[in-house]
């Protein structure tokens, strides 16, 4: 569960002295079936230490009877009976538990949340991403760091941003050479409690006033320049990325820049962040047979109303070919108010005539990842458009709208193809834009 929500339950604060506090002055554990449920949908961020954002622990009793960070005065078990049910923003975020978890742990609620006895849950094993487990040693990393001092960690102040929530965007030089090409990507997670999740740009200029070994808000005057190119991306539940050996990944060359944006969630207000998260990148200057680009579709055209439930933004991409393109990923982009995300192709650009590229049915803001198209690749051919459906609820009063905030809103499905560049409208071939 991350970013509970401020909402009132039935049960009362006086619920807490029906069980009663366990006699043990150590870590309490949850009765077995709860732990059980808790330790296989929930641990993984909301463990001993909260991670990625997560606001709390979930794996003890003490836990569970800590007053929440969000709504301080209720604890954290009335919550987590909120969230359970709440079909908008359910907990897990992948959707709804099935009916018989919900009926363990609405049991286990309603008697006011009893300890167990035992020992308390071991932690799930840690993912296998990172440099380590990438099989190639990495030729460059970008991480985060103090302005003009690449070496030191950036110290995130608490409560930077909106609510600890906050954007950050440091500047590299290009060290590669004019036929380099990436084959394998990895993330640095360093810390983890609040990485929520980072990209990596390329850009033939940085913005005014933004020199090498800068850091700086992403959303504040200047931003990203204006001629930047997603390279690539991750989020917790991403894995590493290594490229089959025929394909490689455009990379700047000598004189042009990097750009990683580091989303930062420190819900929890941690005093002591200093991070130095970011990516390593393993290279090849032997170029391969096809060069792997990214190319941006989507659209900016967002205005959900105050109150709007299942509000859909449809972006169409007609590319500007004469030869066929052939997509080998997809990584869709929205934030905390995206429901579904689709993109599906119109052969010759007739809507009677669809195939699926890609198909998510639960948006889930925390574990964004890569998607391979159906059968691993999708040839696109002259005269087939891809249209791009991005569905929201807005459960509050303000209307949102497009912007780099999580409290606005993006629709972009950031597509992997060859060759380079070429999956783009005739106007925005040089940011390689594929938005009618």
């Amino acid at each position: 569960m991350t970013r509970a929500r401020a909402l009132l339950v039935s049960l009362t604060l006086s619920s807490l002295s029906a069980c009663g506090t366990p006699a043990s002055s150590g870590p309490t554990p949850l009765p077995a079936d709860v732990q059980a449920i808790i330790g296989q949908r929930c641990a993984s961020c909301h463990g001993t230490t909260p991670q990625f954002g997560a606001p709390m622990s979930l794996v003890t009793w003490e836990a569970m009877h800590a007053a929440a960070h969000t709504a301080p005065g209720t604890p954290v078990f009335e919550l987590v009976g909120m969230r359970i049910h709440d079909a908008e923003h359910p907990m897990p975020a992948s959707g709804l538990l099935p009916a018989g978890e919900l009926a363990t742990l609405d049991a286990w609620i309603a008697a006011g949340a009893p300890p167990g006895t035992g020992s308390t849950m071991m932690q799930p094993p840690p993912p296998e991403v990172g440099p380590e487990y990438l099989p190639c040693t990495p030729s460059a990393t970008f991480t985060a760091h103090a302005t003009g001092a690449p070496s030191t960690p950036f110290a995130l102040a608490a409560g930077a941003g909106v609510a600890g929530n906050t954007t950050m965007c440091f500047a590299f030089a290009a060290p590669f050479g004019a036929t380099t090409q990436g084959t394998a990507f990895a993330p640095i997670i360093d810390d983890p409690r609040v990485l929520h999740h980072w990209i990596i740009f390329a850009s033939d200029a940085l913005p005014s006033g933004v020199h090498v070994g800068d850091a700086w808000e992403c959303s504040a005057t200047g931003g990203l320049a204006s001629g930047v190119q997603f390279l690539t991306g991750w989020a917790p539940g991403g894995e590493n990325q290594v490229l089959p050996p025929d394909m490689g990944r455009e990379l700047p060359h000598a004189g042009g820049f990097i750009i990683l944006q580091v989303h930062y969630w420190n819900v929890a207000g941690y005093t002591d962040v200093r991070d130095q998260s970011g990516v390593a990148v393993c290279t090849t200057d032997t170029p391969r047979a096809h060069e792997i680009g990214t190319s941006t579709l989507g659209s900016l055209d967002i205005a959900i109303a105050p109150r709007a439930i299942g509000h859909q933004v449809v972006g169409t991409c007609t590319p500007d070919i004469t030869a066929p393109i052939t997509i080998v990923g997809s990584g869709p982009h929205m934030h905390t108010h995206g429901v579904t995300f689709r993109s599906e192709v119109l052969r010759g650009g007739d809507p009677a005539h669809v195939e699926m590229l890609v198909d998510i049915g639960r948006w889930n803001f925390n574990q964004q990842t890569g998607y391979a198209p159906p059968g691993g690749t999708m040839v696109i051919q002259p005269g087939d458009v891809i249209r791009t459906t991005c569905t929201y609820d807005n459960g509050g009063d303000s209307a949102i709208y497009f912007g780099e905030r999580t409290e606005n809103e993006m629709c972009f499905n950031f597509v992997s193809a060859y060759p380079t560049g070429a999956l783009a409208t005739a106007v925005g071939r040089a940011r390689r834009l594929c938005i009618d």
